[in-house]
């Protein structure tokens, strides 16, 4: 358990190298618009040699540009962009198909911040329990269950804090903001 704390501490660490821009609710249309918006998500070290995806309806997926370093960018279909790993890339499928989500590990990288979600249920279409992160990262799958208790699990979080999205579900996940703004390097 304490290696998995040291893993959120120093990715939190590397993750707050990046300011994010303005976030809004579109996909781009042209690849190198889409790509731009897609690394925004990660730090450009990560970003520059990740893979690119455009995602369709369930979750079927179209490479824009093969990467070479195990991490895959998108913008989702709300206009958010992130970056995972291996294991976040299969949660966050798991989560957009409602399938059960990988007993692994993920990190995912949502450095542009995002445009908000109701955080009792990952398929709620009203407003209730909204909260809008700004820059973060996110712990996903069997180390977030496990850590889970460590961390606030309410229905509306301070999310300039770390804290615990969709409590009780099993797409619970740690999220944990990385605003930099006002610190030095």
């Amino acid at each position: 358990m304490k290696r998995l704390y040291i893993l959120a501490s120093v990715a939190f660490a590397f993750s707050t190298s990046s300011i994010a821009a303005e976030l809004t609710a579109e996909v781009p249309k042209g690849d190198g618009e889409f790509t731009a918006k897609a690394i925004s998500a990660a730090p450009a070290a990560i970003g520059k040699n990740a893979t690119i995806i455009r995602i369709g309806d369930g979750f079927k997926t179209a490479v824009v540009k093969e990467g070479t370093n195990g991490w895959t960018c998108a913008v989702d279909t709300n206009g958010e962009p992130w970056c995972a790993d291996a294991a976040g890339l299969e949660w966050f499928k798991a989560i957009s198909t409602m399938a059960e989500p990988p007993d692994k590990t993920g990190f995912v990288y949502m450095l542009a911040g995002d445009l908000g979600t109701s955080n009792h249920d990952p398929y709620a279409t009203d407003k209730s329990h909204w909260v809008h992160t700004g820059p973060h990262v996110m712990i996903v799958g069997k180390a977030a269950h496990e850590m889970a208790a460590n961390y606030p699990a309410k229905l509306d979080p301070d999310p300039t804090h770390p804290y615990v999205m969709f409590p009780g579900t099993k797409y619970q996940h740690l999220m944990l903001p990385a605003d930099m703004a006002g610190h030095s390097q």
